[in-house]
């Protein structure tokens, strides 16, 4: 019975010892494999401002040279946190894999609205208002804002938590514009700059051929869903068929009115 109780102890301390070596050899293992590869995926559902070889630039410029490190040095919350540092980048997500490759899923940020301040500084505001700077390497094509616009870029703040008593806040009225703009396929291609008067208010610039429309100043988007239902109407039934030729400026300052001004000579 001792025998028996001997070699039952025996086998167990031999199984321990092994689960142990087995531990520590896969410990060894996960300090060994090394990263292969970093995949990056860029989801955009607008124009290409930001591309696979930019992010891996950034990381690169950062210090972060990946391939090749063991797995286990490599922790993805860093690596997200330097990447959502880039201005062309909305969001992203970090993540390994047992086949030893880096993931990251990276949302590119999608200008709207290109902003000329009144320092020809150039700068942009995204879909989601947010300050952005503008990508050198790549062409937005997006409406301008020029004009009357004492404000520096603040890259990364969201103009749409301005508050209205700030002079900034001149950058929110621009992107709820721009915004109401683009969601009227008529207004999205009809106008291409919002200008801002010496007054502080809004003036929309047409591509060639149209007539320079005075919005006057908007303080709410019902204010400016009115004026621009007015201008619709006037569009659609007080044109005539020489219209376009005729005006020159379209006047929507006055309340309930809309004042044409004819070209000289028409």
């Amino acid at each position: 019975m001792k025998r028996k109780t001997f070699v039952w102890v025996v086998l167990f301390g031999s199984f321990v010892a092994l689960s142990v070596l087995m531990l520590a050899y896969s410990s060894v293992q996960r300090e060994i494999r090394k990263l292969g590869r970093v995949d990056i995926r860029i989801d955009r559902h607008g124009s290409v401002y930001l591309q696979e070889q930019d992010v891996r630039m950034w990381l690169q410029e950062h210090g972060l040279h990946l391939e090749g490190k063991p797995m286990v040095d490599v922790i993805a919350s860093n690596v997200e946190k330097i990447v959502e540092e880039n201005p062309f980048v909305a969001r992203v997500e970090v993540y390994p894999s047992g086949d030893s490759v880096l993931y990251l899923d990276v949302e590119q940020r999608n200008p709207a609205l290109k902003v000329l301040n009144s320092d020809q500084v150039l700068f942009q505001i995204d879909e989601n208002g947010v300050e952005m700077p503008v990508n050198p390497r790549y062409t937005a094509r997006v409406r301008v804002a020029t004009g009357n616009i004492p404000c520096k870029p603040s890259y990364g703040d969201n103009v749409r938590d301005l508050s209205d008593s700030l002079a900034r806040s001149v950058l929110k009225k621009l992107y709820g514009i721009n915004s109401f703009l683009g969601q009227d396929p008529l207004w999205d291609a009809m106008f291409e700059q919002i200008y801002v008067t010496g007054e502080g208010e809004f003036e929309l610039v047409p591509k060639v051929g149209g007539q320079l429309v005075k919005l006057g100043g908007i303080e709410t988007e019902a204010d400016l869903a009115a004026k621009m239902e007015k201008l619709k109407l006037f569009y659609l039934h007080g044109m005539g068929d020489h219209g376009w030729e005729k005006y020159s400026v379209l006047d929507l300052r006055y309340r309930d009115q809309l004042v044409a001004t004819r070209k000289k000579g028409m």
